[in-house]
């Protein structure tokens, strides 16, 4: 049904502008019936004519009714569908396992970046002790099978048990086409920070979370 929705959402105004030619067409056949009705005195004739009148006007209430389907479609079915699947990602992040972070040989700046060696659930930018300020751009690859969802959290490093949501997307990115999402560090304080890629299955398992530190610069000159 999204798809469905988001279909007729990217094609709204060409629908308008096809049914528009179509009304048009209805439009000439019922004033040419009208008139015809004026001129005719003969009873089978004037049944003959009122008959395509109403056919007209029939065709051009369906019109009607279906510009109106699509306008509700797309201003109000679409918000709602949206507003739904958003709910649905929350109640799967809330009851998704907390995963646990053991120290590994692959550390660098006090953090297990092992997970980041998944090509398929990874940060590709920032990398690892960058400093940032300002808006940054969050490239990531999130294309695991059977996927979900991603989400990208930031923790303070002091505090690295409290993490927030930045973002997350139901949409997979490949390799090929890593998605890519501008973050304002300035939202922040200066600080050291780790940036945590979770991408979940739809039997909300996942692999090991990639964890990026990062340093947060202040946004002045």
């Amino acid at each position: 049904m999204m798809i469905f929705l988001k279909f007729l959402h990217d094609y709204e105004i060409a629908f308008y502008y096809l049914l528009g030619l179509i009304s048009l067409r209805f439009i000439y056949l019922l004033i040419r019936a009208q008139i015809q009705l004026s001129k005719t005195i003969f009873g089978l004739e004037r049944q003959l004519f009122l008959g395509r009148r109403t056919g007209a006007l029939g065709r051009l209430a369906l019109l009607a009714v279906i510009v109106g389907a699509i306008y509700a479609a797309v201003h109000i079915g679409l918000p709602q569908a949206q507003s739904a699947e958003q709910i649905r990602q929350s109640a799967i992040a809330a009851h998704q396992p907390t995963p646990t972070l053991t120290a590994t040989p692959m550390e660098q700046f006090g953090v297990d970046i092992s997970g980041c060696t998944n090509t398929k659930a990874t940060i590709l930018q920032p990398k690892p002790g960058d400093a940032v300020k300002g808006k940054i751009s969050i490239r990531i690859t999130a294309d695991i099978t059977n996927f979900a969802y991603y989400k990208i959290d930031l923790s303070r490093a002091d505090e690295p048990d409290v993490w927030s949501t930045l973002y997350n997307d139901n949409n997979a990115a490949t390799e090929a086409e890593p998605s890519s999402w501008t973050w304002d560090s300035a939202t922040v304080p200066p600080g050291v920070y780790h940036l945590r890629l979770t991408v979940m299955a739809a039997d909300l398992t996942f692999p090991t979370p990639c964890v990026v530190p990062i340093q947060v610069l202040s946004p002045g000159p």
